[in-house]
């Protein structure tokens, strides 16, 4: 299983915790996430630039 913050593995051994998010069209999702407070992955918030175009 990952985690939903850092896209990091959770080991076996290591603390985590279950958060439920309700969505609008379906059941609600589970997510896992680290008890320690990890660094959240990188997201992308503006287009790609495309090559060539």
């Amino acid at each position: 299983m990952f985690c939903a913050r850092c896209d990091e593995p959770i080991r076996q051994g290591e603390e985590y915790r279950t958060e439920s998010h309700d969505r609008p069209t379906g059941p609600p999702t589970t997510v896992y996430v680290h008890e320690k407070r990890c660094v959240p992955a990188p997201q992308q918030t503006y287009p790609a630039r495309r090559f060539g175009a």
